[in-house]
């Protein structure tokens, strides 16, 4: 796993914006989303330093950015691995728990005598409200 760390080397906003990421983990906001968030804290904290800030906190290791499409980035505080279910209908991010598939990075590296940190894996579908539509 990656050196992650529980605490930005901050900025004030860095540390608002982090701190809206870590409570809304289940959720994985998009930029847009924690932009609009932290504006009712910080009213004259732009997008592009919403932004800038993302970046660094994912240089640092606090967060994870999710590219499971060209057009969509969320972002997540949950640095163990965990798997993402993403409705293809209505864009909704789930975390799913898999304990059996803990073990991965071990049975990967030893077959393929390789290093690994960590890794991510989606899965992609329609949601239960969705899949009733």
């Amino acid at each position: 796993m990656p050196q992650f760390q529980s605490k930005p080397r901050t900025t004030n906003q860095r540390q608002v914006i982090f701190d809206y990421i870590k409570t809304t983990s289940l959720s994985h906001p998009t930029a847009e989303v924690i932009f609009e968030s932290v504006r009712k804290k910080l009213p004259r904290i732009s997008f592009g330093t919403v932004y800038r800030n993302l970046l660094v906190l994912e240089d640092q290791g606090l967060i994870i950015p999710l590219y499971y499409t060209k057009d969509h980035v969320r972002y997540d505080a949950i640095m163990e691995n965990h798997y993402h279910f993403i409705c293809q209908r209505c864009d909704k991010v789930e975390n799913i728990s898999m304990e059996e598939m803990l073990e991965l990075n071990k049975q990967i590296a030893k077959r393929h005598e390789l290093q690994i940190d960590y890794h991510r894996i989606y899965f992609y579908g329609l949601c239960g409200d969705c899949k009733k539509v």
